[in-house]
């Protein structure tokens, strides 16, 4: 387990390796676009905050049960006092950019961001959509929910994390997952913030009494909007608080700056207002 910064320092090797896969330095990133051609990022990404002096992020690893798996934790430098902690579920693998970047931008706005590898039974030769989909055909939803159970019982255990109330964000069916965590393990969890999330029904959301914000873009390719809206009116039927923001022509993944369709503007008023929802439900 790597926890301190003369081991996991910015330029440690072993953790600019793990963003993005290969990219050693910001320089070099790279998107692939719809037609598979690779794109170099623009040079100034608004949302972009890895290189935030003021903050720790690396490579971490916590038991679950009888194995370890791994995540990407973020804090701020400073341990004098304790943080609140927000939970990251990603929709894919962690290693792309912007789930460290992510827990990174939780961590410049006070919070530490875990991000628990609920794909970390997929290997490393597994390179397309459809190998990674062969490689967790057998995990259960209950498997995915232990591993984020077990990321919250790591973050219990840290020295500079107040875990008396958290927060979890997650995008696509990490959107989806947060809001089942949430209903299963209600007690702990105070904010829940889905981006675009996936299907749900009204029996998994029922014990769901958290406060709820949803993020989704206009022209998502991947979750009709009638979806969100209708999800938004179950939570709302049954006493959960719940607001939705939609925005204007952005697609899926509209905040992860390594992809083709990454809106700028649209992620920038989303996180301002995942912030002041954390803010609001967590440090009150």
């Amino acid at each position: 387990m790597c926890m301190e910064e003369k081991d996991c320092a910015l330029e440690n090797p072993e953790r600019r390796d793990f963003l993005l896969g290969a990219a050693a330095t910001f320089a070099t990133l790279t998107l692939f676009g719809a037609n598979g051609s690779a794109q170099e990022l623009p040079k100034n990404l608004p949302t972009r905050v890895l290189d935030n002096p003021n903050i720790w992020h690396g490579k971490v690893s916590f038991n679950n049960g009888n194995e370890e798996i791994g995540g990407y934790l973020a804090r701020p430098k400073s341990e004098k006092k304790k943080h609140k902690a927000v939970l990251v579920i990603a929709g894919n693998l962690i290693t792309e950019e912007y789930i460290p970047n992510t827990c990174a931008a939780l961590a410049v706005a006070g919070y530490v961001g875990l991000a628990p590898n609920i794909w970390h039974t997929v290997p490393e030769s597994a390179k397309t959509p459809a190998e990674i989909a062969k490689s967790i055909e057998n995990r259960k939803e209950d498997d995915f929910l232990q591993d984020i159970r077990s990321g919250a019982e790591y973050l219990e255990t840290l020295q500079f994390v107040k875990s008396d109330k958290l927060g979890i964000l997650g995008f696509c069916s990490g959107g989806r997952r947060a809001m089942l965590y949430a209903a299963r393990y209600e007690k702990g969890i105070k904010a829940v913030i889905p981006f675009h999330p996936s299907k749900m029904n009204a029996e998994e959301i029922s014990n769901l009494k958290a406060p709820v914000q949803i993020h989704q873009g206009t022209a998502d390719r991947h979750i009709p909007v009638a979806e969100t809206k209708e999800l938004e009116r179950m939570l709302k039927e049954q006493g959960t608080f719940a607001e939705v923001y939609f925005y204007e022509q952005a697609d899926h993944g509209f905040l992860a700056y390594t992809r083709p369709y990454y809106k700028p503007d649209a992620a920038i008023l989303a996180w301002k207002r995942t912030v002041e929802f954390l803010n609001k439900n967590l440090k009150k």
